[in-house]
């Protein structure tokens, strides 16, 4: 008889980190080197020292240490992060990789270029929210930049409420999405096609609006703060926004 499992959803849960995989995924290499090229003529940036925050798989990290980057890429995921170094192994790429959350960082002025990168916030306590950018604001030097570009939910609704049905290669996959009371509640439902098993994730995260997180980001330290609603810098608005370049 087939199996139901439920599941509270969280990035540092192993079923979690599968399911991303099943129903998101990470982006192919070829839109993560267009990506890195956007930032680099955004910031107009050359090869420095940099961190990645949550660097999942290692796919950007790999493509700026290849253009000469002295990159550490961290995540809270051992999964992703043991794709990452077999992937850099076989490249023969020298990246230093670390499972750390961002507020555990310790370096004080270490880096000139802090990234994150389709990055969510939304499952952070209040305490760790707060530490988690201060942390960041740390670890730069001076006169470093970091570039936050963020996933996860806004108070605008991104056309939530929202409903799915997809079949894939070996699941159906149900999504049901809506904002309430400040959070987007997610139910995802995947159902194995060859035994009939499911499992149903469960997710709550915060959801943002645009001056909730330019505060965030003074409060830890960044004195310039440029919100846009992408890499091709288009302003932000209160109904569009998503990416934020800041300085220390």
């Amino acid at each position: 008889m087939p199996s139901r499992k439920l599941f509270n959803w969280s990035w540092d849960s192993a079923e979690s980190q599968e399911s991303f995989l099943k129903t998101v995924g990470f982006d192919d290499p070829e839109k993560s080197f267009l990506q890195v090229k956007q930032i680099e003529t955004l910031l107009n940036l050359s090869p420095c020292k940099m961190i990645d925050i949550g660097c999942g798989n290692g796919r950007q990290t790999q493509i700026f240490a290849q253009e000469g980057y002295d990159v550490l890429g961290i995540d809270i995921s051992e999964k992703f992060l043991n794709e990452a170094c077999r992937n850099a192994e076989k490249a023969n790429i020298s990246v230093h990789y670390q499972l750390l959350r961002a507020s555990q960082l310790q370096q004080k002025e270490e880096f000139d270029f802090a990234l994150a990168y389709h990055h969510s916030i939304g499952f952070l306590s209040e305490e760790e929210l707060s530490l988690h950018f201060c942390k960041i604001c740390d670890c730069l030097k001076s006169d470093g930049t970091f570039l936050f570009e963020m996933a996860g939910p806004k108070l605008i609704g991104n056309n939530i409420p929202y409903k799915s049905w997809e079949e894939r290669e070996n699941d159906f996959v149900l999504v049901d999405k809506k904002i309430q009371n400040g959070y987007r509640e997610e139910l995802c439902i995947l159902i194995d096609k060859s035994t009939g098993n499911i499992r149903e994730f469960h997710e709550k995260q915060r959801a943002f609006s645009l001056e909730e997180l330019i505060v965030l980001l003074k409060s830890a330290g960044f004195k310039n703060i440029r919100p846009y609603a992408d890499l091709q810098k288009t302003p932000a608005t209160e109904t569009a926004f998503g990416v934020f370049i800041c300085t220390k």
